[in-house]
C-alpha cells in the first residue's frame, strides 16, 4: 500500500485547475471610466489658472487699472533696476548684453525671496510700439531661500542685432 500524504485543506483536489479571474468589467469599463474623469478634472484646473486666487477681471478696484494683477501679468520694467516677479528678485545692474555670434541676451542675478525653494522662469520683453524686439527667456536652477544665482536670458526672437530702439520693456512669470 502506498503512503498516504495528510492533505492540505486549502488546496483543491489533485486534477483540478484553477480558473483564473479575468476582471474584464474592470480593466475595460472602470479603470479607463476613472481615468477619464482625472483627465476633465486636470483640464478644468489647467483652464481656470489652477485655482485659488481671485481672476483680475473680477476686480472692481479702479485704482489698479493697468497694474499687474497676479505674477503673469506683464509688468513694466527700467534696464538695470531691480524688479521682483513672484518669489523672486532680477537685481539691480541687470543689462542686455550682445555677443557678436549668439546675439543680444540679458545678464543679471537672480535671488529667491521667498521661505522655500523654487525655481525662476520669466521673461523680459523689448518692445517698439506693438513689435517685439526681443523675448528673452530666463531661468535658474532650484534655489534656496535667499540663494542668488548668475542668469542668462537668451532671445527668442531670432536675430543676431543688438536690441536697440526700444520704448518699452515688460517681464512676466512664465510658469
Amino acid at each position: 500500500m502506498s503512503p498516504q500524504y495528510p492533505q492540505d485543506p486549502n488546496r483543491p483536489p489533485p486534477g483540478y485547475v484553477l480558473k483564473k479571474k479575468t476582471h474584464k468589467f474592470r480593466n475595460f469599463v472602470v479603470l479607463p471610466f476613472v481615468g477619464l474623469i482625472a483627465l476633465i478634472v486636470v483640464i478644468s484646473v489647467a483652464a481656470s489658472g489652477g485655482g485659488g486666487g481671485t481672476s483680475p477681471s473680477a476686480s472692481t478696484d479702479d485704482s489698479s487699472v493697468g497694474a499687474p494683477q497676479t505674477r503673469n501679468d506683464p509688468r513694466q520694467v527700467t534696464p538695470g533696476k531691480a524688479f521682483t516677479i513672484g518669489k523672486h528678485t532680477l537685481a539691480r545692474g541687470w543689462k542686455v548684453d550682445y555677443q557678436e555670434f549668439g546675439g543680444s541676451q540679458v545678464v543679471g542675478t537672480v535671488t529667491n525671496t521667498s521661505k522655500s525653494t523654487s525655481t525662476a522662469f520669466f521673461s523680459i520683453k523689448f518692445l517698439k510700439g506693438a513689435t517685439v524686439l526681443a523675448n528673452f527667456n530666463c531661468s535658474t536652477e532650484e534655489l534656496e531661500p535667499n540663494q542668488s544665482q548668475a542668469v542668462e536670458c537668451y532671445n527668442s526672437v531670432t536675430t543676431t542685432k543688438r536690441v536697440t530702439g526700444w520704448d518699452k520693456v515688460t517681464a512676466e512669470a512664465t510658469l
